[in-house]
């Protein structure tokens, strides 16, 4: 088996960088920054980054060894090629059709020869490599896709490998519970964790992170620790195979690739989407 790794999620980048304030040129860097002095070797106050900056930054941290990884353009022949299908494909179809493209990072809604919406989208990072020299798919797949499900207010549902980037101790929530020093058990009832104590059963909020003596425990599928809120936005848009299309509680990824394959939106074109699609729309995505 080769060492690429091919994960599909909605998920955010799990240790995204809190976006500071817009300047004109870029990202202001620092509040209060100094930019009077000298101007940078490319012509840029200093104090000021670009988008792509920031975002290269996050990957870097996030141990991302090439933060880079989303071409703008077809590597190769071969990539070349498919690229080129599937943009014929998209441009034959007919009818009302949503319409991605990868290296333009935008979606658009067309009708016929109508285009109800052209909005900047988030794409997937691609193919990214780790610090520990493993390489992880994160692309956002070419071709022709539908829409099966529409959901408003969703919940994410983060994978494993979510919560293996938070912490260096990761283990699987045991199915016997887990014995805790200061007495009780942490176990499952249902859809709920809690910890019982004196017989009294103490459910722990959605929020609260399973985090006892250094180890991050995962929260089982089907509790609601599972669940995270706000995370996809107003409106969900499901192409199969866990690639969506949806908002996003970080907006400064629009545009760019900063996903794990799905594609994101911004809250206006999101809401006008989700209003004037319906289930079965294809999706042409090149």
């Amino acid at each position: 088996m080769s060492n690429t790794i091919r994960i599909f999620s909605a998920g955010l980048l799990a240790l995204a960088l809190a976006a500071p304030a817009r300047g004109q040129d870029g990202i202001r860097a620092t509040e209060g920054a100094d930019t009077s002095r000298a101007a940078t070797t490319d012509n840029r106050p200093r104090g000021l980054v670009t988008t792509d900056e920031l975002i290269e930054d996050r990957l870097r941290r996030m141990g991302v060894v090439n933060p880079d990884p989303a071409p703008r353009r077809p590597t190769s022949r071969a990539d070349s090629l498919a690229w080129e299908r599937h943009r014929r494909a998209a441009s034959a179809a007919t009818g009302k059709r949503i319409v991605v493209s990868i290296f333009d990072r935008r979606l658009w809604l067309i009708e016929g020869a109508d285009t109800l919406l052209s909005a900047p989208a988030g794409v997937g990072m691609g193919m990214v490599r780790t610090t520990g020299g493993r390489l992880i798919d994160f692309s956002t797949p070419r071709g022709r896709r539908t829409v099966i499900k529409m959901e408003e207010n969703p919940l994410w549902i983060p994978p494993d490998w979510h919560y293996q980037s938070l912490a260096d101790r990761v283990r699987q929530f045991p199915a016997g519970g887990i014995t805790l020093k200061e007495g009780g058990r942490v176990i499952r009832r249902g859809a709920n964790l809690g910890i019982l104590r004196d017989g009294e059963f103490e459910v722990l909020p959605q929020e609260h992170p399973l985090m006892w003596d250094g180890t991050l425990y995962i929260p089982p599928f089907g509790t609601i620790n599972r669940r995270v809120p706000e995370v996809l936005g107003k409106f969900k848009l499901d192409t199969g195979d866990g690639y969506f299309i949806h908002g996003t509680n970080d907006p400064i990824a629009i545009g760019f690739p900063a996903t794990h394959g799905c594609i994101r939106l911004d809250e206006e074109p999101l809401t006008f989407l989700y209003e004037h699609a319906k289930v079965g729309i294809p999706v042409y995505i090149y």
